[in-house]
C-alpha cells in the first residue's frame, strides 16, 4: 500500500506553526493557488503569499515556478494513489475494488477541487515535463486493471487496453474539471465505471454495473 504523503490539511486549513515544514507548506500552497488560478495565471508571488513565507525561503527550495509546480504535481499524484489504495479492500473481488477505487478518486476530487485541478488539468498546460509526468501517472493506474483481463472470457483485447481504459477515465474527469464542475463528479461515476469495465466484461455486464452504481 502506498504510504500517504504528508500533505497539508484540506484546502484552506493550516497546520500548527510548530508542525510546518517549509517545503510542504510551499507545495500545499502551490496546489491551492494553481488549482484556483491555473498554472499560467499563478505566480511565485501568489504562492509565497498563500504559504506565508518570504521569497528567500521559496528560492531555497525551488528553482522557480515550474520546478515548484512539478514537485506539487508529484505530491498531488501520490496523495491520489494513497487515497485509492487506502479505500480499496483488497480482500474483495476485482469489480468491487474498481468501484471502490473510482469512488475514492471522485470523493477526493469533490472534497479538494484544487488538488483535482492540478492532478488532472493543469499538467497539460505546464510544459513537456509536466505532460510526461501526467502520462506516467495515468499509466500507473493500469496496475489496478490488469486483473480484469481474466474476465474477458476469450475476447481478444489490445495489449494497451488497460492504458486505454485509464485514459478514458482521465479524459471524462478532465472535461468536468475544465468546465469548473468538480461537484458534479459523483453523477459521472456510473460512466467512469462503464468506461473501465466494458473492455473486460462486455457492454451488457458493464451497463448492469453502471446501473447498480447509479442506483446507489
Amino acid at each position: 500500500m502506498t504510504k500517504p504523503i504528508p500533505t497539508s490539511p484540506p484546502a484552506g486549513r493550516r497546520l500548527p506553526a510548530a508542525a510546518r515544514n517549509p517545503r510542504e507548506e510551499i507545495l500545499a500552497a502551490t496546489i491551492l493557488v494553481v488549482g484556483r488560478k491555473g498554472y499560467r495565471n499563478a505566480t511565485v508571488e501568489d504562492v509565497i503569499a498563500e504559504a506565508g513565507i518570504d521569497r528567500a525561503t521559496f528560492d531555497g527550495q525551488f528553482a522557480g515556478k515550474q520546478d515548484c509546480f512539478l514537485a506539487a504535481y508529484d505530491m498531488a499524484v501520490e496523495r491520489l494513489f494513497a487515497e485509492v489504495d487506502g479505500n480499496c479492500d483488497h480482500r474483495k473481488d476485482w469489480l468491487e475494488r474498481v468501484r471502490e477505487g473510482l469512488a475514492a478518486i471522485v470523493n477526493l476530487f469533490v472534497l479538494e477541487p484544487e488538488l483535482a485541478r492540478i492532478a488532472v488539468v493543469e499538467a497539460t498546460t505546464a510544459g513537456t515535463e509536466a505532460r510526461r509526468r501526467h502520462w506516467h501517472a495515468i499509466s500507473r493506474f493500469t496496475q489496478y486493471l490488469v486483473e480484469g483481463h481474466g474476465l474477458a472470457k476469450g475476447r481478444e483485447l489490445p495489449a494497451s487496453i488497460s492504458l486505454m481504459s485509464a485514459g478514458a477515465v482521465s479524459g471524462l474527469i478532465f472535461e468536468e474539471l475544465l468546465a469548473g464542475r468538480p461537484a458534479e463528479l459523483p453523477a459521472l461515476l456510473p460512466d467512469l465505471l462503464f468506461a473501465v469495465l466494458v473492455p473486460y466484461i462486455g457492454p451488457r455486464a458493464a451497463a448492469a454495473e453502471m446501473r447498480r452504481v447509479g442506483r446507489g
